[in-house]
Formats: structure tokens, C-alpha cells, sequence
């Protein structure tokens, strides 16, 4: 299997054999003909499985935690343990991602997005931290996802936004303020209100 440089796999791990394990990123790419034992690598966290996918070196992927395929986790991003990370799911650079989530296949997680634990991400959700992109000066607007939200299939997030703890996103939503914890947003664009109590509990994951 391809494993990059300095790449830490822990104990117990399931690695497929497609699998890039420490791929190296941009600024790396150079020591891959004549320096590869310099590329930082990736590490991997005890009893993870890991299927055919892509993770960059100076990435770190938390123990027990699973992939699906064609997945990609980009360089300096943090995943914790315990999570599901599906098919086709893309995390891009410099992301923070606690313990106990699920992402969904497709679900994709821009730049610079925090994300904390047990939050779960619908098939094809997708958050965004452009808002005007290849229009204006590059300037990302980083989302940040509280413990405990539930995100539905297709929906989307608007750069800058923070959702708020437990709050439910529903599958199809366009969400383009800040949505207060334990607060449902619904429609296009989204508008709220208050969850019932009978959703107002932690997700079941973890």
C-alpha cells in the first residue's frame, strides 16, 4: 500500500491496499522524486479502517475511526475519534472535527470549518466559505459547527455561519445566518424555530 514518509498508522488498523496514506500536499510535492523520506506524513489512529481514499500528509485521523470510498482528507485537518468519514465525503485543509461524527456520502467540509462532536452530515450536504467566488479577493469565511447538529441530505450552509449546539437542519435547507442552539431551520432560505422537545437530545452517535 502507499504509505508516504513519516506516516503513523496505530494499532489494529485496517488500511486497503489502494489506499494514500500521508499523500503529500502542495508544498511537499517536490520531495516525492528525490527526498520522499522527508514528506511529514499522516497519522492514523488505533483500530481505524481505512478504505481506498486519500489521506494528506500532516493530516490526523482519530482512533476507531471508518472511511468509504474515493474519500479525501486534506493537509492539517484533525478528525477525532470514533467517526465515520463516508464515500465520496471531501474534507478540505485546515479543518478541526471532534469526536462521535458521521458524514454522510458526499457530505462536504471547506476549508478552515470547525466542527464539533456527534454531528451528523447528510448525504450531498455541503458547507461553503466563499461567498463571492473568482469574483473578489480571496477571503473564506470559515463555518463552525457546535456539538450535538444534525445537518439533512442536500442541505447548505452559507460561509461565515455558525450553528448552534443541537440545533436540526433540514435536508434541503439553505442556511445563510447564524441558527441559535436547539432551533430548527427549514426552507430556502432558511427561517426558524424552536425544536420540539421531543428532538431536543444529543445525537446518537459515540
Amino acid at each position: 500500500m502507499p504509505i508516504f514518509g513519516k506516516s503513523k498508522i496505530g494499532n489494529s488498523c485496517f488500511i486497503d491496499p489502494s489506499a494514500l496514506i500521508g499523500y503529500p500536499h502542495k508544498n511537499e510535492l517536490e520531495l516525492l522524486e528525490n527526498n520522499p523520506e522527508k514528506i511529514e506524513g499522516c497519522e492514523v489512529g488505533d483500530g481505524s479502517q481505512i478504505r481506498p481514499g486519500a489521506i494528506y500528509s500532516t493530516a490526523k485521523i482519530g482512533k476507531n475511526t471508518r472511511t468509504g470510498h474515493n474519500f479525501l482528507v486534506r493537509e492539517n485537518s484533525v478528525v477525532g475519534d470514533n467517526c465515520l468519514i463516508g464515500t465520496n465525503v471531501v474534507i478540505d485543509n485546515d479543518c478541526e472535527i471532534g469526536d462521535n461524527c458521521s458524514f454522510q456520502t458526499g457530505a462536504y467540509i471547506p476549508t478552515g470549518s470547525k466542527i464539533g462532536n456527534r454531528v451528523f452530515l447528510g448525504p450531498n450536504a455541503s458547507l461553503t466559505n466563499d461567498k463571492t467566488p473568482l469574483r473578489t479577493e480571496y477571503n473564506l469565511e470559515a463555518i463552525t459547527i457546535e456539538d450535538d447538529v444534525t445537518v439533512g441530505s442536500n442541505a447548505t450552509i452559507m460561509p461565515g455561519i455558525t450553528v448552534g449546539e443541537g440545533a436540526f437542519i433540514a435536508g434541503g435547507a439553505v442556511v445563510t445566518k447564524d441558527v441559535p442552539a436547539w432551533y430548527l431551520a427549514k426552507g430556502c432560505p432558511a427561517t426558524y424555530s424552536k425544536l420540539p422537545e421531543s428532538l431536543k437530545k444529543p445525537n446518537r452517535l459515540g
